[in-house]
């Protein structure tokens, strides 16, 4: 099982790295998912987001994309699982192999073996200030 602490890291490498993982065929666990990051600036990537959830087709409105979560856990496993080749069998024998939890489950405490870098200094929103723009009920 390969165990990935989200906390103070990019979204984009953590999802990659998780991807990665489950294709090699391992399980992968994303622990503390509500704090991974996005670098940006604040308003962009909230207005970003914001306009992907008002995006409607104009032909048939109940087909309108509703694929992203406003819960953190189910947001960062939807950014994992749009890097694995769906169409293809280990795709979707690896998207069955990865997890996200919100905070630290029993029996995953302190057992990270991620070794993802993270820059410092650099404008972010965690992704739990992002699904709360958003519109996330408590």
């Amino acid at each position: 099982m390969y165990i990935i602490n989200g906390e103070g890291k990019p979204l984009g490498r953590i999802a990659s790295k998780a991807s990665e993982e489950a294709q090699k065929g391992k399980e992968v666990r994303i622990i503390n998912s509500e704090k991974a990051i996005i670098v940006g600036k604040k308003q962009n990537i909230v207005q970003k987001y914001r306009d992907k959830f008002n995006l409607r087709d104009l032909g048939n409105p109940r087909k309108s994309p509703k694929t992203i979560s406003r819960r953190p856990d189910l947001f960062l496993k939807r950014a994992t699982e749009k890097m694995l080749p769906m169409k293809k069998q280990r795709g979707k024998k690896a998207k069955k192999k990865i997890k996200a939890y919100l905070g630290v489950p029993e029996g995953l405490e302190e057992k990270s073996e991620d070794n993802i870098k993270i820059k410092k200094d650099k404008p972010h929103i965690t992704i739990k200030e992002l699904c709360e723009e958003l519109g996330l009920k408590q």
